[in-house]
């Protein structure tokens, strides 16, 4: 028997069975979907005003005929107040003309239901507290409404947020206010609820920006880092004496009162200064920022942004899971649309396990679980989070988006959190804002364009094409402004079923063509199913065979082995972002191909951006002579790679003649090696052998961080102290400028003494110099006046236990210290107790028993080489024995306070009498210490008794003196 043939026949018979079985699968996918769905004549019916309702309203629901005309269904959508699914809308019926009036079938008068969102619905019909406050969000008809609000609310519910170039406000109001003020009020539109107070997503102090390529722009790019940009950070208010945002602040007058640390980790992510310490160096460490509160979950006045020339806004934040295009996704994508070039950005949440209780996807766990419905968004960009090797985080929230469309968008690296992820894009944003200004001649770069871009170079995680957890790939920040630097975009107009391409010309040895189209689509109405107003389609002609490839899209079934599914290729009618790629694509020109596939305005603008990777090529992204490697620590290298197997890697100092192998058989594709740096401080210069080909790293310094500290501060001079750092002769200090560390001095030591008057700020960094004149890391920056340093003593304590006393002395530094001695009083002069060398160390202590009894004074004396005497504060320690009692002090000042001392107290009484024998003062011994206040007792003599039990123990005098 051949073989060939009966492997032939089975493996036929094989794809007839699968094709069979795929189709099955389909025809019950669609069965289930349809049943899924409400019928019209069901939605009909839930919103038809019945007789024992009686509203009056203006608003009617219709069925349409499933044979009316395109235009005339497009013309009745448009002057609807809400779209209900294809055919059944709630419309004034004055709106629409007679000709379009012929093609309904149903019409009847509506009830208020369709004003509400499924979470205002379901607090209606629940038992709950009616007159508990909420934050509501509504949408009216006109501005007149608005202005009559301030008359429906008394008192504390007049502090409205307004939208007004939206018709849209926020209110605290309950159930009972909006049911009786605003449900059947004609010009009210929507009614919708903020689910929760908005939280911050997490977020801790330091980063790793080479995860997303950063640290490499900012090596190839220097001149990027976000100077004359401005970002809005909405949340609570960042602390404004930050030293990592000093001198670019800019004041906000909707800034919140209440500073938190998490405002200042987005801060730093996005535009920290490195000032404090090197990781605390943002994305764009050069950008403006400013502060918007999110006590109001709705974007700010489109006039603020411009104002404030505001281009990113990064909200990372979330109340609960909430799949629903609400009126605060409404309100942001209208703000898109009010200022194109204004890019907000959103946290995806930190939900990801769990599973969403309303809307279509409700219970399925694991999915839809962005926090929010202002996520919702078409417009915005929302992002997920990934660890630091591109794995998607367990918590980082899924999409799809209540009407299956992608979100998040893209992934990032995060810590503890997706907020970290929203910051890393956003000051990603506004480096991309930068470049594109720089190369278009101050031109402002479109926020869609701008989705497009990041979107189109993220690197695609888990199977190819987009996904729920991951979006369309892991934001790279390199790829990104590459697209910019080669001007790889299109955009243009499109009309309705209008079609226009652009030609792509792919070279020999290319790899993965990807292109990605997006647009700021028209905001919806709230509550609508399916939230994609303008439709485009976008696919790819190979021109030579005349092959063409559609778009990646996704299975929306609610069904979490659905949603799972990975993606394929067909008709995107649900987002407003497209990405079709190809693998391996061979030389020559490629179409591509926009198509107005349902465009309801005269025009679409969209936008365009495509790149493709090169075959065997290398590139080490992670260190690079930016990045700041500690020695004797796990560092990571990264890279990005075409290449495919195992090579080896290795490390050498100059003059690079000798290298030491790291791994011998690395995994390319894993783009990452973990490195146990040496302990050395030196520059270094990796490389990697793929077959017969090096491929090397910039030259970068591996470096060891200074301790410095406080020696002293005395007058105009204090001194600066730190640890040596083997084979470092030469230091150098920084004080803080206007918005970034500044060199003060080089200095051969490991300390200087410094004049206060040559800097005015307290911030001082240290770092070493190299043989080369290199700069090492610096240290962190302190506050020199923080370290409890004074003239030389940092602290003097005397304490007792009884008859023992301890005397402790810290010194802040032995800078010229010739000798330390321990002193106490004697009448009315001080003798030594002890010396010590200056060159001792810095702590000292002393041993003092037995101590006499009464109150004994000690100090401590500095002898300086210079001759110069630092004397200490006095301590005074008092002894009283067992059974013993001591005044102090006696006499005493009018008005002054009296102690009386006691080993233990045991129930003793004092009594105070004047010289008639008058009693003043009873009062119990409670502690060793017992205080009476004079007050207004006449200078003279008085008497005390100190008793127990009734019996007399002892007694004497106590003088007051003026």
């Amino acid at each position: 028997m051949n073989w060939y043939y009966v492997n032939t026949l089975q493996t036929i018979f094989f794809k007839m069975c699968k094709t069979f079985f795929y189709l099955l699968f389909c025809l019950f996918y669609c069965t289930v979907s349809f049943a899924q769905l409400p019928s019209n004549l069901s939605l009909y019916n839930r919103y038809v005003n019945t007789p024992n309702q009686q509203i009056e309203s203006p608003f009617y629901i219709i069925i349409l005929n499933q044979n009316i005309p395109i235009q005339a269904k497009k013309s009745i959508s448009v002057k609807s107040a809400r779209i209900l699914d294809d055919f059944t809308f709630i419309i004034n019926i004055d709106s629409i003309s007679i000709q379009s009036q012929n093609f309904i079938d149903k019409k009847l008068p509506a009830n208020n239901g369709w004003k509400m969102s499924a979470s205002v619905k379901m607090l209606m019909s629940e038992k709950t507290n009616q007159v508990e406050k909420r934050h509501f969000l509504i949408q009216t008809a006109n501005k007149s409404f608005v202005k009559n609000l301030m008359q429906i609310l008394p008192g504390e519910e007049k502090n409205v947020f307004q939208l007004p170039e939206q018709n849209i406000f926020s209110v605290f109001a309950s159930i009972e206010q909006i049911r009786h003020y605003f449900i059947d009020d004609n010009r009210v539109l929507s009614i919708d609820i903020i689910s929760q107070k908005p939280t911050a997503e997490l977020g801790v102090p330091g980063f790793d920006l080479s995860a997303n390529k950063v640290n490499i722009v900012h090596n190839l790019y220097a001149d990027m880092n976000g100077a004359g940009q401005h970002v809005s950070i909405k949340e609570e208010n960042y602390d404004t004496t930050d030293i990592d945002l000093k001198g670019r602040m800019d004041p906000s007058p909707l800034a919140s009162s209440n500073i938190s640390n998490h405002a200042n980790f987005m801060a730093t992510i996005i535009a920290g200064g490195g000032n404090s310490v090197w990781y605390a160096k943002g994305a764009a460490w050069g950008a403006n920022i400013s502060s918007s509160s999110f006590a109001n979950l709705l974007p700010d006045p489109a006039a603020y942004y411009l104002q404030q020339k505001i281009s990113v806004q990064n909200h990372s934040y979330g109340t609960l899971i909430d799949n629903n295009y609400g009126v605060s996704a409404v309100a942001f994508d209208n703000s898109a649309h009010l200022n194109p070039n204004l890019l907000h950005v959103f946290s995806a949440g930190n939900d990801g396990a769990s599973a969403s209780t309303v809307g279509p996807y409700a219970g399925v766990k694991g999915y839809a679980t962005i926090t929010g419905n202002f996520k919702m968004s078409k417009n915005a960009l929302v992002v997920g989070g990934v660890d630091s090797l591109g794995n998607v985080a367990p918590q980082s929230s899924r999409g799809p988006a209540y009407d299956g469309r992608i979100k998040p968008e893209i992934v990032a690296f995060q810590l503890n959190g997706t907020s970290e992820s929203a910051a890393l894009v956003s000051g990603t944003a506004i480096l991309l804002q930068q470049f594109y200004q720089l190369k278009h001649k101050d031109s402002l770069l479109p926020s869609s364009l701008l989705k497009a871009i990041l979107i189109n170079t993220a690197d695609d995680l888990n199977t190819p094409g987009p996904d729920f957890a991951s979006g369309f790939g892991n934001l790279n920040a390199l790829k990104a402004m590459k697209t910019i630097e080669k001007n790889s975009i299109f955009f243009g107009n499109i009309s309705q079923h209008e079609s226009q391409s652009f030609i792509i010309t792919i070279p020999k040895n290319s790899k993965t063509l990807k292109v990605t189209i997006a647009w700021n689509d028209l905001a919806s109405q709230p509550m609508i199913p399916k939230a994609l107003i303008n439709d485009l389609d976008l696919s790819i002609k190979n021109v030579q065979t005349n092959e063409i490839t559609a778009p990646w899209v996704l299975h929306t079934f609610p069904n979490a082995d659905s949603l799972g599914l990975k993606a394929y290729r067909g008709r995107d009618s649900l987002n407003n972002v497209e990405q079709v790629t190809l693998d391996n694509p061979p030389e020559g020109n490629y179409q591509v191909n926009i198509y107005g596939y349902d465009v309801t305005t005269s025009k679409q603008p969209y936008y365009i951006a495509y790149a493709w990777d090169s075959l065997n090529s290398f590139q080490f992204t992670r260190p690079s002579k930016v990045d700041v490697i500690i020695a004797g620590e796990n560092n990571i290298i990264r890279w990005e790679t075409t290449l495919k197997g195992n090579a080896s890697i290795e490390y050498s100092y100059p003059p690079f003649t000798d290298w030491k192998t790291i791994s011998n058989s690395s995994n390319l594709s894993k783009n990452y090696l973990n490195w146990n740096t040496p302990d050395t401080i030196s520059n270094s210069i990796l490389r990697l052998k793929s077959g017969n080909q090096f491929y090397y790293s910039d030259t970068f310094l591996i470096t060891k961080l200074t301790e410095p500290h406080t020696g002293f501060i005395c007058g105009d001079s204090l001194l600066i102290f730190w640890n040596k750092i083997k084979g470092i002769s030469n230091y150098e200090l920084y004080t803080l400028g206007n918005k970034y560390l500044m060199p003060l001095l080089t200095t051969n030591d490991t300390s200087v003494v410094i004049n206060k008057n040559l800097f005015n700020g307290k911030f001082i960094a240290v770092a070493p110099v190299l043989s080369q004149g290199l700069r090492g890391a610096k240290s962190y920056a302190f506050n020199y006046t923080l370290q409890g340093a004074g003239c030389y003593i940092n602290s003097f304590i005397a304490t007792n236990d009884g008859p023992h006393a301890m005397l402790k002395l810290e010194l802040g530094t032995k800078y010229l210290v010739d000798s330390i001695f321990f002193e106490k009083i004697m009448g009315d002069q001080f003798i030594i107790l002890k010396g010590f060398a200056g060159k001792d160390g810095l702590s000292y202590n002393l041993d003092i028993n037995p101590l006499p009894e009464g109150l004994t004074t000690f100090r401590t004396v500095i002898k300086l080489k210079t001759g110069q005497i630092i004397y200490s504060v006095q301590q005074s320690i008092i002894y009283v024995p067992d059974g013993k009692y001591l005044i102090a002090p006696n006499p005493v000042k009018r008005g002054h306070t009296i102690a009386f001392y006691t080993s233990v107290p045991d129930g003793q009484m004092i009594t105070i009498f004047d010289v008639t024998g008058r009693r003043l003062f009873v009062r119990e011994i409670q502690s060793v210490k017992e205080e009476l206040n004079t007050g207004n007792m006449p200078s003279g003599l008085y008497f005390y008794v100190i008793s127990k039990a009734g019996k007399n123990i002892v007694s004497g005098k106590i003088l007051v003196v003026n």
